[in-house]
This record gives C-alpha cells, sequence and structure tokens, in this order.
C-alpha cells in the first residue's frame, strides 16, 4: 500500500487551523441560494479557465465564460473542446460526491470525458501502455527532462494502492486537507495517462474534498493558486518527484505549498462572501433557505446549468414524481424555472 513519508509541521498546522476557522465561518454564514449559485458558476467558471490554462490552453476568462454558457467563440477548436469537456468531467464528478471513496472506474470514466477527441481513442479513458516523460522546453530547440514516470505496467497496480490508501487514510482520521494534498502528489508522480494528468490530478483533489465536506460550498478554487505562478507549482511538485518515480521521499515541503495554498484561496471565500453581502437578509421575501435535498439539486444545476426530473431521481435516489414535486417546489421558491413541454421540459436557474 501506499505509504506516504511526511511532518505535519507548524507552517502546515497554522496554515490549516486558520483555514478551519474560515471554513466555520462560511458554513454558518445565512445563504441566500442565488447568491451562491453566482459565486458556484464563477467558481466553476475559474477552476476550467485555470486547470486547463496551466495545461498550455490559451483562452482567456471571457472566452472560458462563453464557451461554458453554450455561445460560439472565435478560437482554435483544440482549446474549446478541452474547456467543454472540463465542463463535463465536473458534471460526471458531481456524481460521485456523495460518498467517499474513488473507484478506478470512476478515475479511468473521468479520464475519458476530459481527454474526448483530444488523444487518440485507445489512450482516452484508459492508462498508458508505455514509457512517460515529462520534459521542459529550453527555447533554443532542445528538451531537458524533468521526470520520468514508473513502468507502464506497475500504473494499475500504483492506482490501486493509492486508493486503497485513502480508505485507510479515513479510517485512522489523516486530515482532509492533507489527504488531497498527498493524493495530488502521488497521482500526478504516478502519471498513469499519456495527457490529462495534471488536470485529473486537480479534478481527484478536489473530490476528495468536496465527498468530505471540506468544498467551502464549491466556492474555493485551488487552481488560482497554481495558475499564479505555474513555475513556482511545478517546482514544489518536482521538488518530491525527482527525475525519475520513487518511493518514500518526504513530501513535507509540497504539502507546506499545498496548505498555504489552501489558505490563500480560503481568504479569497471569505471575502467574496463579504463583498456579494453572503449572508445579509435584506426583507422577509428573500429569506429563502434550502433542505439538504434542495441543495444536491441546486448544486447540480448549477454545475450543469440545466436540470431535468431524471437527474434528480439518479441524485436522489427518489421517485420521479417525487422529483418533480422537489422541482416545483424550488421553481414556487422562485429559484428556478422551467423550459420546453412535456417530455421534453428542463429547468434552468432564474435570471
Amino acid at each position: 500500500m501506499f505509504k506516504p513519508n511526511y511532518q505535519i509541521t507548524s507552517i502546515i498546522l497554522n496554515a490549516i487551523s486558520e483555514i478551519a476557522e474560515i471554513k466555520a465561518v462560511v458554513e454558518r454564514s445565512r445563504v441566500l441560494p442565488l447568491n451562491e449559485a453566482q459565486l458556484r458558476r464563477q467558481a466553476i467558471a475559474r477552476m476550467t479557465h485555470t486547470s486547463t490554462s496551466i495545461e498550455g490552453n490559451k483562452l482567456a476568462q471571457f472566452q472560458v465564460d462563453k464557451v461554458l454558457a453554450g455561445m460560439s467563440i472565435s478560437a482554435d477548436q483544440k482549446s474549446i473542446l478541452e474547456v467543454k469537456n472540463f465542463q463535463k468531467s465536473l458534471q460526471e464528478m458531481e456524481k460521485y460526491t456523495n460518498k467517499k471513496i474513488i473507484t478506478l472506474e470512476n478515475i479511468l470514466e473521468l479520464h475519458g470525458l476530459l481527454m474526448y477527441g483530444l488523444v487518440e481513442v485507445g489512450k482516452c479513458g484508459h492508462f498508458r501502455k508505455g514509457t512517460i516523460y515529462v520534459v521542459d522546453d529550453l527555447g533554443d530547440g532542445r528538451e531537458q527532462l524533468r521526470f520520468e514516470g514508473p513502468p507502464a505496467e506497475k500504473v494499475a497496480h500504483l492506482i490501486n494502492e493509492l486508493l486503497k490508501w485513502v480508505v485507510e487514510a479515513d479510517k485512522i482520521g489523516i486530515h482532509p486537507i492533507i489527504l488531497a494534498g498527498l493524493f495530488h502528489l502521488q497521482f500526478v508522480t504516478i502519471h498513469p495517462f499519456t495527457d490529462g494528468n495534471g488536470r485529473m490530478a486537480r479534478l481527484l483533489s478536489s473530490l476528495i474534498l468536496y465527498q468530505r465536506n471540506w468544498d467551502f460550498r464549491k466556492i474555493i478554487v485551488l487552481e488560482d493558486y497554481y495558475n499564479r505562478d505555474r513555475l513556482a507549482y511545478y517546482n514544489a511538485l518536482n521538488a518530491i518527484q525527482g527525475k525519475h518515480y520513487h518511493e518514500g521521499e518526504d513530501s513535507t515541503t509540497w504539502l507546506e505549498y499545498f496548505t498555504i495554498g489552501f489558505l490563500v484561496e480560503a481568504r479569497k471565500v471569505a471575502e467574496a462572501i463579504t463583498l456579494t453581502g453572503f449572508g445579509k437578509i435584506s426583507n422577509k421575501e428573500e429569506q429563502i433557505f434550502l433542505d439538504k435535498d434542495e441543495i444536491k439539486i441546486m448544486d447540480f444545476l448549477t454545475t450543469t446549468g440545466k436540470i431535468i426530473s431524471n437527474d434528480v431521481v439518479e441524485i436522489l435516489g427518489i421517485a420521479k414524481r417525487t422529483s418533480q414535486l422537489k422541482l416545483k417546489n424550488l421553481v414556487d421558491k422562485g429559484l428556478i424555472q422551467s423550459e420546453g413541454r412535456g417530455p421534453s421540459t428542463f429547468y434552468i436557474l432564474k435570471e
């Protein structure tokens, strides 16, 4: 089984302590659903932009916003497809948030969506079958080896061992932030795919946080921190990885980088809540609060842009008639509106 080597330093401890204080404030805030939906939409757009941008996507934030809204833009099709695929991967990931496990099938399915049309069919949703090298372009036609991943025949075993460790880490009470940080490092170090490893590592570490209720209402965007200084991000990873895959290296410096980045973005969440008047109630009519099922419906809808009754059936595990009633309640509360008629009816956030 994967056995990470690390120490909890004062830097890590202090960062997690402040993050926990911010989390408590965020969770106590009286939530106006449409404000939360707006912040969540902005977070999805930023996450999509920054995670793809780290890997070289050239689209600006406003172009990403348009693609996510289903609008046409003038740009290369590969960049547009990367954004659309990332959006679909986030939508699929929503289905996994109600459980604390990640399966091998989940990983392959997410990769299949993330890299559809971007790599050969045999490499999409499949572990690599050959050696993987990460190289730096020196700018004069030469390349320098940054990292060589483990042999292809070891990839499936290493990923399974990592997933087993996640289960054990929960049992022994490893903090979710530490868990997510170590998972991020180990996944990208295994480098299980021919392409898309960084995006997958960031998606899955976010999923770990979502599953353990450390998602800050899914407003936090850790990718913003990595994208602000990509070289620092890659150097923090590579300082542990070295030139070739190996195990047992002390991961403490990476965890310090990861937790400091988490704290920076958590502070931004607190600031966003303050600036939007997130918890302020100006009159009686605005005091709309949601039960657990309604929150899940709104969460899915904010991520996907629209929802149908069959989605609610799948998300909540309820009868179709019950799902229709829950959607009607949200319509009556003025949060969503229906479009289409009969079997073609779907729901979107109310403008």
